[in-house]
């Protein structure tokens, strides 16, 4: 059977007329061939606005048009499989424009109804091929045969794009806050989207034991996610972008490092921005790997556990973690809570008392410095 994109082109030549094939959502699957300066520049502002039409309302299968500021008619047939309508073929009326032969543009437009459904259809059954070799490539409990074979089936197929680089990115909402899989599925699906309509790259994604994961094969651009997460409904998402590694076989280092940027974005957003890299983690990338979600008070240095214990821990943890930031400057110490440098001296007077620990002693500050990250990556710190 002739593909999608012969279809419309054979079509296109037949009625005389360039032709468009959108989705049901409106975005821009097929074009023919636009020769034009005109039909280029009809073409460009429906590529820059794919998605952004509304779609005609469900069960109205009659023609529509819609007509433009300077008066060309932007004209919608209906593309249909044998029980449903499967997206919609656009042509223009213009002056000097001949309108097409109605009985080709119909028969036309029944090919490549069906033609559109096969391709819809080929499409989700790729994407749960590419879901299940990627949950086979990351899973924790995958064999080394089976990440191989996972890796190179979804490079063979073209399920991902061949590349010298992959990253990996995680993808979910903060332990306990509802929504798990189904938020985390919501993410992928956006990510992809975005990936679709800007770019010709192939990226593949799903979601790997609650977690949403996209696997580029490039490096991810921070900002540029943050701007898919901006997407209605993704408020609560956080995200980690991996290292990049050189082969696909590779992605699970990639995968990992997301993981761990992902739960530093949610276990202190205050340091970490929503969308965390972990380039950027710091001394985070070690005690991210303890695991902290392991640790209990008892694991912490004594001073620690005695602050964390007392009646005045949310005041004090804070200031103690603004002071031993700044290296032990009072007035660098007394800008970060916004508090007066008589209130500092105060509370570190207070400090010394509860832990019963010398803030001038280097070592001491390290183990208090260190101990409180520990506790805050662990969970054992709110706020």
């Amino acid at each position: 059977m002739t593909n999608l994109d012969d279809a419309l082109q054979d079509l296109s030549e037949a009625v005389q007329q360039r032709l468009v094939v959108l989705d049901e959502g409106m975005r821009v699957i097929a074009y023919s061939i636009h020769e034009s300066e005109p039909d280029r520049a009809r073409l460009s502002h429906l590529l820059a606005h794919s998605d952004t039409r509304q779609a005609p309302a469900a069960g109205t299968d009659g023609v529509g048009t819609h007509t433009a500021s300077d008066g060309t008619q932007w004209v919608l047939h209906p593309l249909r499989d044998d029980r449903h309508r499967v997206g919609h073929l656009l042509h223009v009326r213009a002056k000097g424009v001949p309108s097409p032969p109605e009985d080709v543009l119909t028969e036309g437009a029944a090919q490549l109804g069906v033609l559109l459904s096969l391709r819809t259809m080929y499409a989700e059954r790729d994407a749960a091929r590419a879901r299940g070799l990627l949950t086979e490539l990351l899973g924790e409990h995958s064999t080394e045969i089976g990440r191989a074979s996972a890796a190179r089936a979804l490079v063979d197929e073209e399920l991902v794009g061949s590349a010298g680089q992959y990253c990996a990115v995680v993808l979910a909402v903060p332990p306990g806050h509802p929504g798990g899989d189904w938020e985390a599925r919501r993410a992928v699906d956006a990510t992809l989207d975005f990936v679709s309509r800007t770019s010709t790259a192939t990226v593949v994604g799903g979601v790997v034991e609650g977690l949403g994961v996209p696997v580029f094969p490039r490096p991810v651009v921070q900002d540029r996610l943050e701007r898919v997460l901006g997407a209605p409904g993704l408020a609560h998402v956080r995200a980690g972008i991996g290292g990049v590694v050189d082969d696909l076989l590779s992605v699970a280092t990639s995968h990992e490092q997301a993981r761990r940027a992902r739960r530093a974005a949610c276990l202190d957003p205050l340091t970490h921005p929503r969308v965390t890299e972990w380039s950027g983690l710091g001394i985070d990338k070690l005690l991210l790997a303890l695991p902290p979600d392991r640790l209990d008070l008892d694991d912490l240095p004594e001073p620690v556990t005695r602050l964390i214990a007392s009646d005045h821990r949310e005041v004090d943890v804070p200031t103690l973690e603004a002071y031993l930031d700044a290296g032990g400057d009072a007035q660098a110490s007394a800008v970060a809570p916004g508090i007066h440098r008589s209130t500092l001296y105060y509370r570190l007077t207070r400090i010394r008392e509860t832990t019963r620990a010398d803030l001038g002693d280097g070592r001491v500050r390290r183990d208090l410095h260190t101990g409180l990250r520990v506790a805050r990556l662990a969970g054992l710190l709110s706020g």
